[in-house]
């Protein structure tokens, strides 16, 4: 009787243990499904962003990312970094700002013009007369937890790997300013002052992010919306000035600052 008792108060535990098992079980493909699937689609909202200039060899230079995040019968906006399409290289004679759509030999290129920016966020936005599938931005009040487990979308390192889109899986590991005070009045520059001052916080990233990736989607797996946009390159100069090192830390700007651009253009109409 004793023996049978025993084996009785086990029973319970033991299904439960083992219906806990067939539920992980069943839930680990629909992950990683919904991981696939939203991979995919960010990637055909994905372009490249640099400069065509007919004078020049090349001709288009590719210098980071963007992403659609608007689309009609015959345009699109699409959302990139304030620094990816401003520099010495747009200052030459017949430079203009280029997006390439597609990947490999089957891309092609069209002329973008640029509708605003911000660079003290670091965003701008560009239309170009194609209609290109958007991605759906996240509410403008609404910040990601730490821990939410995102993915980014882009052309790291470039053309140099090829005209490729790769994706990137990682996780939100907190939401931060991008300038922090220093114990050291020689540790501030004059960015970082100006950044202390107008403090802006920023998405810090459990993710690897390269040089191309500038201007890539932050997208939440969960919900498949644009929570951010990488900006790593401008906010490691202020956040990490005092590192002799680089962290592999990579940052992102909230797409708050995304609305407030679409709002302008609305404005002006």
């Amino acid at each position: 009787m004793k023996k049978s008792s025993i084996y009785s108060n086990n029973l319970p535990q033991k299904l439960v243990f083992f219906i806990a098992l067939v539920l992980l079980g069943l839930s680990q493909p629909s992950l990683a499904e919904s991981l696939i699937q939203t991979a995919s689609t960010t990637k055909q909202s994905v372009v490249g962003v640099g400069v065509y200039n007919p004078l020049s060899a090349p001709r288009y230079q590719l210098l980071g990312t963007g992403f659609v995040i608007d689309s009609s019968a015959t345009k699109s906006i699409i959302a990139t970094n304030h620094h990816v399409v401003n520099g010495p290289m747009f200052d030459a004679d017949k430079a203009e700002i280029s997006v390439h759509v597609g990947e490999s030999k089957k891309a092609q290129f069209y002329r973008a013009k640029l509708l605003a920016q911000d660079q003290r966020a670091d965003v701008a936005l560009l239309e170009v007369n194609v209609a290109l599938p958007a991605l759906a931005l996240e509410d403008a009040n609404k910040i990601a937890p730490a821990a939410s487990q995102i993915l980014i979308a882009g052309l790291p390192i470039g053309s140099v790997l090829g005209l490729f889109k790769a994706v990137h899986v990682g996780y939100v590991a907190a939401y931060v300013p991008q300038a922090i005070p220093q114990s050291n009045s020689s540790q501030l520059s004059i960015e970082m002052i100006k950044r202390l001052r107008d403090p802006l916080f920023v998405y810090q990233l459990d993710i690897t992010a390269y040089p191309g990736n500038s201007g890539s989607p932050v997208v939440d797996v969960t919900t498949g919306k644009v929570i951010a946009i990488i900006n790593s390159v401008l906010v490691k100069s202020t956040r990490e000035q005092v590192l002799s090192d680089p962290s592999g830390i990579s940052y992102a700007i909230p797409v708050s600052e995304i609305h407030k651009l679409l709002k302008t253009i609305k404005t002006k109409g």
